[in-house]
């Protein structure tokens, strides 16, 4: 098998999680009009989560002892780690849905931050700076290493397929219709009866609950877990994904993902000299930053509109009336 196709079929893997992860995110931003940079912090405690819960004690680096390693099976880790997640996005969001915009987003961040920070610090729980190598994925002993990329392409599929379907259901739902409406104007949604708080709680819980979900697909593609994975970057990425695919749309965050994480992933396939490695490291977050640039000054709705998404949506709504 070529190295080649390899690479091809985990750069598709990687798309994969990241345009999952920008779905997840436009049920926030897209639709609920939370501007969230917590993804990071969500996404490492979920992954944390599952590791603690799943690791066995021979997996640990010599030296390394955990206060807390029940040894659970694989599916128990996952709930685990969406129970724990929607549980501390439900402690976050409780106080600091309260605000509003770039408050919410400093605020979030901050979570972020301190998240990273524990799992540096906290090493009888997280192993510290060094983190976790060699955890086990599922199915690693009936394939080999390099065969092992299709698997977790099929599995990264079989959970976007499972995410895309439970989110395209909730667009039809009157829960959503009232997430945009209060993003739209709040002041006229109040008027109508609509809650303020209680939706965008459950939608910053539900997105909580399904990065826990998924973290684990992030753990078995880089195999390995520490702090430094988690960088406030990987946020960014996920918000440039969903932008340029069109903030709002059902379908856009994924081809934004595609697009961002393809294009910037091949730029691996460019041969440079020693004296440019410097100049090659720091091309992926230019073109993530100029890309979202252009986007912002061209096509500022994205490539793929709201309005274009919820068209079906309102004909039907429209014919029910």
């Amino acid at each position: 098998m070529s190295g080649i196709f390899v690479f091809i079929v985990s750069v598709l893997t990687l798309c994969t999680i990241y345009g999952i992860l920008s779905l997840i995110l436009n049920l926030e931003a897209g639709w609920a009009g939370l501007w969230d940079l917590g993804t990071a912090g969500l996404l490492a405690a979920g992954a944390y989560t599952f590791v603690i819960f799943t690791i066995h004690v021979e997996q640990l680096d010599a030296g390394h002892e955990l206060i807390f390693s029940p040894e659970f099976p694989m599916w128990a880790g996952v709930i685990a780690a969406s129970l724990f997640t929607g549980l501390l996005a439900f402690l976050i969001g409780l106080p600091s849905l309260r605000l509003r915009d770039e408050y919410f987003l400093i605020t979030t961040f901050a979570f972020s931050v301190v998240v990273l920070q524990l799992l540096q610090t906290e090493s009888y729980m997280t192993a510290g700076a060094v983190g976790f190598h060699d955890i086990s994925r599922p199915f690693d002993e009936l394939v080999t290493t390099r065969t092992y990329n299709f698997v977790l392409f099929g599995i990264s599929l079989v959970a976007l397929a499972a995410v895309a379907f439970l989110l395209n259901r909730l667009s039809y739902s009157p829960f959503i219709r009232a997430l945009r409406a209060l993003r739209d104007n709040e002041v006229a949604a109040q008027s109508v009866g609509k809650h303020i708080m209680w939706p965008r709680l459950k939608a910053f819980v539900i997105a909580g609950m399904l990065i826990g979900a998924i973290s684990p697909l992030y753990v078995w593609f880089v195999r390995m877990l520490s702090p430094h994975l988690f960088h406030v970057t990987l946020a960014f990425t996920v918000w440039t994904a969903m932008v340029i695919g069109g903030m709002g749309n059902r379908w856009g965050p994924l081809l934004g993902a595609f697009l961002l994480i393809g294009f910037t992933e091949s730029l691996q396939f460019l041969q440079f000299s020693a004296e440019y490695a410097v100049i090659t490291t720091a091309a992926r977050p230019f073109f993530i930053g100029l890309g979202l640039i252009l986007v912002m000054r061209f096509r500022p709705v994205g490539l793929m509109p709201e309005h274009n998404s919820f068209r079906g949506i309102r004909r039907q709504f429209l014919k029910k009336k």
